[in-house]
């Protein structure tokens, strides 16, 4: 079947000066531009429901690949805040604050596409005209993200005059990893404004045409690929599993493949 994705009309954003993990020294002592134009940025009520804390693993297994839950130890008190208050077109200097967590690392999502991860609390990124709608989360040492109700960012900086296409308030789904090189691949994404669980709303993993419905927000190793080229696809259902309307909610068909050199190491 041929599979019809919705293709949501943002403006792309294009990273100046990205940073890998490690990468703290060459960003610190950035300041705020000083030549921020007026800018709208919605903000609603985001929520983030933080999954439920126990020892159960979920392990779910389907034609040969399992999928198995990754316990994270983060204290729930990790906190980031965005200090950077008005954006430009053009390159910006993005300024957090981080408490509650050690060995960690500040992941970029930008449109649910573009991903960097940086150790620095400040580091630059180059938004565009138009609608800039960007997910800044923490991830620990091994780069799972951390899925606390304060352990994120997400913001649209509409730039330009233009209208503001992106609804704060409705459930969304963003696709974090497998990233395109890995050497043990993980399964993680992020949620906001909405929670997942055997009654309610569910995601849908379609690995290599096969299929698992998740009902628990958690990070989930990835076992038993036969190939090293891979597909993976995500969709945020409602309780009667029918797809979720929001511009982010079907990740559409994303690629990965093994690699000894991946600097991944869950």
């Amino acid at each position: 079947m041929k599979l019809t994705y919705f293709i949501f009309l943002f403006s792309v954003i294009l990273f100046s000066c990205g940073g890998d993990v490690g990468d703290r020294s060459q960003t610190e002592g950035l300041k705020l531009d000083s030549l921020a134009e007026a800018v709208i940025i919605p903000k609603g009520d985001v929520k983030i429901v933080e999954p439920v804390i126990d020892e159960e693993v979920v392990v779910i297994e389907n034609n040969g690949i399992t999928l198995t839950e990754v316990k994270v130890g983060v204290s729930d008190e990790a906190t980031i805040v965005l200090n950077t208050k008005q954006f430009t077109e053009g390159e910006n200097h993005l300024s957090f604050s981080v408490n509650g967590v050690f060995d960690y690392s500040i992941t970029y999502l930008a449109n649910n596409y573009a991903l960097k991860q940086f150790s620095s609390d400040i580091f630059n990124v180059e938004l565009m005209y138009g609608n800039n709608v960007f997910l800044a989360f923490l991830a620990n040492k091994n780069g799972v993200s951390i899925k606390t109700n304060k352990g994120s960012v997400l913001r649209n900086a509409v730039l330009g005059g233009v209208e503001s296409k992106f609804n704060m308030k409705q459930a969304h789904l963003f696709y974090y990893l497998p990233l395109a090189e890995t050497s043990n691949p993980v399964l993680d994404f992020y949620l906001v404004n909405t929670a997942i669980s055997e009654k309610g709303n569910k995601v849908k993993v379609t690995i290599n045409k096969t299929e698992f419905i998740i009902d628990k927000w958690a990070a989930y190793k990835i076992s038993g690929l036969k190939n090293s080229e891979n597909t993976v696809r995500i969709q945020l259902l409602d309780q009667n599993n029918r797809n979720l309307e929001g511009p982010f909610n079907d990740s559409g068909e994303r690629r990965f493949v093994f690699s000894s050199s991946s600097l991944n190491n869950f």
